[in-house]
């Protein structure tokens, strides 16, 4: 009795002091076997798989060959007659005082009696109501285990159940702030906004990604209520979406446009769910939201290529079979207007289909170009040029109420281009734009500037290439587009309200041109501040003039230049001199006339702007060949006035350049007039 009251004590001791539960176990063997005088102690515990095993955990005293053979079971079979089977499948203490007589311990008694074991008893491990497994002793003598040894030995088990169950609970309890401050990391550092609200709607927590989106901080947000949160106040819909789950307690989830501070929109893919407690109580709400923006942004570009590739495909089919049909039509009217006539009144109707077959031609050229059936060479060129002489005749075709400003920076690159196609889609923007500016103190600007396209934003756009790119920058303080207009703005004949006097393909055109110039075309609407289109063309390689105009170098010639813009006057200047040329340069034209009439065979070619201010450049040509009729000459002109030109004025066609054009044109046609030599 004294030697179990003390191994009881130092039990009690191990079971107060345990910090690891197999490490407990052991020592509680150890105490029944080395301070309680028994033969052997182990410890099972109760598997739930089919054949309901008993696995030996740890043991104390005798070595573990019995062990290694016990093969028990805590099921109602053979094997689970033994103590501890039969105490796992009561759930109270057995005691087997003679093991050698036991017809129950049959499986087992040869074992028993090689290691000299006579009796035992089988104590019951618990949690709660469920038997976890057994605490097993041998004794060396039988009937060794008295009702006060045995009431003792009870008492013992049922505490060491409590200490197996207080470190699991220690052990949950570790694992699972291990997990909370792991989930916790993983909330401040997803990608994914989170916030969370109590029962009352107050705001209990915004994780970073939130508070990027959002744009209010933490501390203006925490403790604040749901109805008073700036997000909710600019972004209606989905504060609505959250009073919804507020009221039915029911997860919702979707998509929805919501705005930053600054007023751009972006996308987000949200949901929003009720957090219940163990008795179903909500306990708090969590929206969690992510920026889908790029990701509707990637779909909507690969519908519009999908939809323009269509649209293409048919209006390609439809220019084809209408060309053939027009050209009946035009050939037919104009033989029927040679043979009626002037007064005739059938005269006059032929008249008016012939005019409505020369619209319909128009358009058929239209529809070429939006399906890139139409190409036009293109040659290396400015943009700046393009971008100047488009100024002019929107100067003086827009009304004053509009101001018109540009923004061109420094050295900006040549591109690979068609000059007509490229004026055409300045045009056609700052035209849509004009329509969207009604009422006075519009401002309608044109910035050009280079920059570079990195690979790491490839993914933003699949069509847009990394590299180098000229950027054309449209802006119009017009009223804003919605997000629908925004989708279809390049669709063919789709019209903005407003434009009446619109065949709708004018942004269709401009889309079309931009990418068979191997760039591309955006538009951004900001409510209160207006439209911007900007446009990428790809810069054209640069020429390596030490190594390609060798030969040019050996040309020669004095050459007078003249032109309305000291700017562009002083870059064709400088091209020129590269060539090899010797180049005059000037500004007013009439004083330059007097003095030319007054040299005698000082210059070899003259090159005058037909728009000088104080006179045209037709008229300074006439004027110097008067005295210098053999002089070879070249004339810069818009192609609208190129009609005005008589041969007998200029002497032959060749001698006009067509305006806007490159500086390699222009050097072009100077090695043409003046050969090397």
């Amino acid at each position: 009795m004294n030697r179990s009251l003390n191994s009881f004590s130092d039990c009690i001791k191990a079971i107060t002091k345990a910090d690891e539960e197999i490490a407990l176990l052991q020592e509680v063997c150890r105490i029944c076997v080395e301070v309680g005088g028994h033969r052997m102690a182990w410890i099972a515990f109760a598997e739930n798989d089919p054949h309901k095993t008993l696995r030996p955990v740890t043991h104390w005293g005798e070595k573990g060959c019995f062990l290694e053979c016990l093969n028990a079971t805590w099921s109602n079979t053979e094997r689970g007659q033994g103590p501890a089977g039969t105490c796992v499948r009561t759930g109270e203490p057995v005691v087997f005082q003679n093991l050698m007589e036991s017809r129950r311990y049959k499986p087992w008694q040869e074992a028993a009696k090689q290691c000299n074991f006579s009796s035992c008893i089988a104590l019951p491990l618990k949690n709660d109501q469920q038997t976890l497994g057994a605490l097993v002793i041998f004794n060396a003598l039988p009937n060794a285990f008295d009702r006060s040894e045995i009431r003792l030995l009870t008492e013992l088990a049922t505490d060491l159940s409590y200490g197996i169950k207080n470190l699991r609970l220690k052990v949950e309890r570790s694992l699972e702030g291990d997990e909370r401050l792991m989930m916790a990391t993983v909330t401040d550092q997803t990608s994914d906004g989170v916030i969370t609200f109590d029962c009352s709607g107050t705001i209990q927590y915004m994780n970073p990604s939130f508070i990027d989106l959002c744009g209010i901080p933490a501390h203006q947000g925490v403790g604040v209520s749901i109805h008073n949160f700036e997000c909710s106040q600019r972004n209606h819909t989905f504060y609505q979406a959250v009073l919804e789950v507020f009221r039915t307690n029911k997860v919702k989830k979707g998509q929805f446009i919501n705005k930053k501070k600054d007023g751009s929109e972006y996308e987000i893919d949200a949901r929003i769910s009720p957090v219940f407690n163990q008795s179903h109580q909500v306990v708090r709400y969590v929206a969690t939201i992510r920026d889908i923006s790029h990701e509707s942004k990637l779909t909507q570009q690969l519908r519009q290529a999908q939809k323009m590739e269509a649209v293409a495909t048919l209006s390609g089919g439809i220019a084809h079979d209408f060309k053939n049909i027009l050209g009946t039509i035009m050939t037919d009217s104009e033989l029927a207007l040679e043979q009626n006539p002037q007064d005739d009144q059938q005269q006059r109707l032929m008249l008016s289909i012939y005019k409505a077959a020369l619209r319909g031609k128009g358009l058929i050229h239209k529809f070429m170009e939006i399906s890139r059936q139409h190409e036009q060479p293109k040659q290396r060129m400015s943009m700046k040029e393009i971008v100047r002489d488009s100024m002019k005749l929107l100067t003086s075709t827009f009304p004053t109420t509009i101001q018109i400003k540009t923004n061109i920076s420094k050295d900006i690159a040549q591109i690979n281009g068609d000059p007509e196609q490229i004026q055409q889609v300045i045009m056609n923007i700052c035209t849509n734009a004009k329509d969207a500016m009604q009422g006075s103190g519009h401002i309608l600007e044109v910035s050009l500037s280079n920059t570079v396209v990195p690979v790491e934003r490839q993914g933003l756009n699949p069509d847009l290439h990394p590299g180098k790119y000229v950027m054309m920058t449209i802006t119009d303080t017009g009223h804003s587009l919605e997000r629908e207009q925004l989708d279809r703005i390049f669709d063919p004949f789709y019209k903005i309200k407003g434009q009446r006097e619109s065949s709708g393909l004018g942004l269709a055109l401009a889309h079309g041109i931009v990418k068979n110039h191997g760039g591309h075309i955006t538009v951004n609407s900001i409510s209160g501040v207006g439209t911007t289109f900007v446009a990428l063309f790809p810069q054209a390689e640069e020429v390596d003039h030490k190594g390609v105009n060798l030969v040019e170098k050996t040309s020669h010639g004095r050459i007078l230049l003249i032109g309305a813009e000291q700017e562009y006057i002083a870059e064709m200047r400088s091209a020129l001199h590269d060539l090899g040329y010797l180049v005059q340069a000037e500004i007013e034209g009439r004083e330059t006339l007097e003095r030319f009439k007054q040299q005698d065979d000082k210059y070899d070619l003259i090159i005058a702007d037909q728009g000088m201010s104080d006179m045209s450049g037709e008229v300074f040509i006439r004027e110097a060949r008067m005295t210098h009729p053999g002089i070879p000459v070249i004339l810069c002109s818009e192609p609208e006035r190129v009609a005005e030109l008589t041969k007998e004025q200029l002497y032959s066609r060749d001698n006009v350049l067509l305006k806007p054009y490159a500086t390699e044109e222009m050097c072009q046609m100077v090695r043409k007039k003046l050969p090397a030599v």
